[in-house]
């Protein structure tokens, strides 16, 4: 299963992994989770006050959900979630929170690391640091 979105409101990390949980069988080996956090200081404002998060494209979700597929093809996966936040955020909010599950934890730890430089890479989503 691969499900992919953005998201203008605060998510609810554990209750995502809860029910990324649920759809595993005995073929998952292990899980990997990343969940990103807005961190000070900023990459531009180190003592922002807020940062904002827009999407530069037309549909970010069409964006993420290609790099959940192409990670649990490239990888052999058996789940991928991937949500994005937008909009204003403060340091310490969560905006990245990716999950895969597979056979091995090799791969499993590649795939999330890959996701996450994937989505960092693309340029669908800019991110302004306000003082």
């Amino acid at each position: 299963m691969i499900t992919a979105f953005s998201t203008m409101q605060n998510f609810d990390y554990l209750e995502l992994y809860r029910t990324f949980l649920k759809s595993e069988t005995d073929c998952t080996g292990t899980v990997v989770l990343h969940h990103g956090l807005v961190k000070r200081p900023g990459k531009k404002v180190s003592d922002f006050s807020i940062v904002e998060l827009q999407s530069i494209v037309a549909d970010v979700d069409t964006h993420l959900a290609n790099i959940a597929h192409q990670a649990k093809e490239r990888f052999n996966l058996n789940q991928v979630l991937v949500v994005h936040r937008l909009g204003s955020l403060c340091a310490g909010d969560s905006v990245l929170l990716a999950i895969v599950s597979g056979k091995t934890r090799d791969r499993c730890f590649t795939a999330c690391s890959w996701i996450v430089d994937e989505i960092k890479r693309e340029e669908f989503i800019d991110l302004t640091e306000h003082p």
